[in-house]
């Protein structure tokens, strides 16, 4: 009898199930779609390495990492103990075929014990973090996530308590069956496989082989119907992560990670998104797939300097949206595709103005997100509805729009000062030197602002020292508009992106060299949407090329710079383009001695605050992302601050001033440090000579 009531609980539990999980699905369908079924192998790789070699985790923050390790791995080994012991529903004798006590069971009976104690341990960790530790992580960052540090978090508590209930039943379960069934050949061939079971069994043999099988039965019980309640709670709450990871991680962007969508500006009918039902179907499952770690919201500057942003608020107040008006979304669908009724999100209503302008685009949170989830295209996105639509953005882009459109700099001045740092150096121009090997494309903060144009130089002379084939383009220079699409002025870009490609192609430009993250970002990832592909080289690549062929001289150590260099990374180099090693290993044969490591460098380093069109704004002086990327610099108590950015060198300029202490440490380029370096020894040379 115990055998049917079983198999009905069990039937309507997957049914509910699988209704929560096919509406879930039917709302994917409602959405935008998107090509994500290319490329398989590269997917199934990222699969094996995310999601089963966890690697996030691995890497990540010590001892939560390795404690969702064990969680995970236990689950998906304990999912054939979950199988067998709904089949011991029908028979006291069933195994999942091929792990009977004489084939894979004995191992995998071991295994199992091993699990079941570890994960409960695992969850006793995660417990207490959750019931006394109380994280920041687990339960928000203020002032940005206000809304769920105010939420009581049960849910996190009730799942933890299933998966501790799940493994101490089994562990019951198991312990009493070898007393219960004392002498069965089948169950003593198990015996010497389950040493923490066996254990357990020893514990209860006092009740007798009756006692014990009751309690054996109970707990069985209580495992299934535990497990089918948790399967029914699962796409219900934050936890459908166990279900979405695998498939988001699958389906994740395999475009370079600095390539933003392209928008059609010719026949769409829309700009941007304002609705929910205007995402994309993976950023929906993106949504899905929030496992509410924090750890996105844990290395975003703009939380961390206490401005209204944190990433893991944005994307569950998207989520929770999305549930709220899951029905009507449906509905509407199905009603001769009727899509009255979407409002728009963007404002007041529900993602506030000041969220999305408070966005640097550094992905930090992409980078730290163990589920591969993709924000920085979705603050875009709604960025492009907010500019493109409504005309409504920061009053100071006001200046910087119109400064791109008249005289194609962000700064808004005369183009024929784009020279002016040539003065006195013989710098070739690529319409007199259309031979020329590389164009050296300067940038709009390499030839306008008056510290970055130290740097330009000091590039340019070690060209010529390197008798590098080069030429640029002076007046002719246009902007490459990679500033107006992180603010959401795609049209602005795309039109910006053409003219440069024009010009480009009249001088039959195949080789690009640029000392500024976000030209190469846009050069080598964006303009190839628009038919513009270039040989893009990044400064400190091609001096370590220089460097390797002998045609720059380094003193190793004795280059008149101090020593004690710290290197900060641009996020556009680095979390972009996964450029790290070059501008180190430079450094390193200039100073003799590798530079020395912030506590968050490389991968997890922070951004200067100026990506994302932050140059151009203006911060709250208590909310300056660059004053506490500068703190963690003197935290190394450097000489020198090395940067690889034009923006970099601004935001931390900035920053040292304000900390007053820009008479004792000095911020330079690479480059500088390099040619600094390279003309030491020219002189040295010269005087031998």
């Amino acid at each position: 009898m115990s055998m049917w009531i079983f198999a009905c609980i069990t039937l309507v539990a997957l049914g509910l199930f699988c209704h929560t999980l096919y509406n879930r699905f039917r709302l994917l369908r409602v959405v935008q779609p998107v090509n994500r079924f290319d490329r398989i192998g590269e997917r199934l790789y990222g699969v094996l390495v995310y999601v089963f070699g966890q690697k996030k985790f691995v890497v990540g923050e010590q001892p939560a990492g390795w404690m969702h390790v064990v969680i995970f791995w236990g689950f998906v080994i304990l999912g054939l103990q979950v199988l067998t012991m709904f089949g011991r529903a029908f028979s006291d004798h069933f195994f999942v075929p091929g792990f009977a006590p004489h084939l894979l069971g004995g191992p995998f009976f071991f295994l199992r014990d091993v699990l079941e104690v570890s994960v409960a341990g695992a969850v006793l960790l995660a417990l207490y973090r959750w019931l006394l530790a109380h994280p920041p992580r687990l339960f928000g960052y203020l002032p940005a996530e206000a809304r769920l540090a105010g939420q009581s978090h049960w849910e996190a508590v009730a799942i933890l308590s299933f998966i501790l209930v799940i493994m101490l039943s089994g562990l019951l379960y198991d312990g009493g069956r070898l007393v219960a069934f004392a002498g069965d050949p089948v169950i003593e061939a198990e015996r010497p496989w389950e040493p923490i079971s066996a254990g357990v069994g020893y514990l209860l043999a006092g009740l007798g082989a009756e006692g014990a099988k009751r309690l054996s039965d109970a707990a069985w019980w209580v495992h299934n119907l535990v497990i089918l309640g948790f399967l029914n709670l699962l796409p219900r709450s934050k936890h459908f992560h166990i279900i979405t990871a695998l498939p988001n991680v699958f389906f994740r962007k395999l475009e370079p990670a600095g390539a933003l969508s392209p928008m059609d500006l010719e026949t769409g009918e829309t700009f941007g998104v304002s609705r929910i039902d205007q995402f994309t179907w993976k950023q929906v499952l993106d949504m899905y797939s929030c496992t509410e770690c924090g750890r996105c919201s844990s290395h975003c500057p703009a939380t961390l300097s206490g401005k209204p942003l944190a990433p893991r608020q944005l994307l569950l107040n998207l989520r929770d949206y999305l549930y709220a008006h899951q029905p009507d979304l449906l509905a509407n669908r199905s009603s001769n595709g009727d899509r009255a009724g979407r409002e728009n999100i963007v404002g007041e209503r529900l993602i506030h103005d000041d969220v999305l302008w408070s966005c640097t685009t550094c992905r930090a949170c992409e980078e730290a997100c163990p589920v591969l989830i993709e924000y920085v295209d979705k603050i875009v996105d709604m960025r492009r509805h907010l500019v493109l639509e409504e005309a409504r953005f920061p009053t100071e882009l006001t200046r910087t729009f119109k400064g791109m459109e008249a005289q194609s700099n962000p700064w808004g001045l005369d183009s024929a000062k784009r020279v002016d740092w040539t003065r006195g150096l013989d710098i070739p121009l690529l319409a007199e030197h259309p031979e020329a090997e590389y164009l050296y494309f300067v940038g709009c903060a390499g030839a306008f602002d008056d510290r970055n144009k130290k740097t330009t130089v000091a590039f340019a002379k070690l060209l010529q020292r390197a008798d590098v084939s080069f030429a640029i383009l002076g007046a002719e220079e246009p902007c490459n508009g990679e500033t107006a699409r992180r603010l959401g002025n795609e049209y602005l870009f795309q039109t910006m992106a053409q003219n440069t490609i024009e010009v480009f192609k009249t001088y039959g430009v195949k080789k690009i060299i640029v000392n500024c993250p976000h030209c190469f970002n846009t050069f080598k990832n964006e303009y190839p949407q628009f038919g513009g592909s270039y040989e893009v080289i990044h400064a400190a690549e091609l001096i370590a090329r220089l460097l390797e062929e002998g045609k720059l001289a380094l003193p190793g150590g004795q280059a008149g710079v101090a020593r004690r260099v710290t290197y900060h990374d641009s996020c556009y180099y680095g979390r972009y383009n996964n450029i790290y090693d070059t501008p180190r290993e430079v450094l390193a044969k200039v100073l003799g001695t590798q530079p020395q490591e912030m506590q968050r460098h490389r991968h997890t380093g922070m951004c200067c605050g100026g990506g994302g069109g932050w140059m151009w704004m203006e911060e709250p002086p208590d909310k300056r992302v660059n004053h506490l990327r500068v703190a963690q610099a003197l935290e190394t108590n450097p000489d020198v601050i090395a940067v690889s950015c034009p923006f970099c060198m601004i935001m931390l300029d900035d920053g040292l001033k304000a900390k007053g202490a820009e008479d004792r440490v000095q911020l330079l380029d690479v480059v500088e440090i390099v040619e600094q370096s390279s003309h030491a020894v020219g002189d040295r040379i010269k005087e031998v000579v």
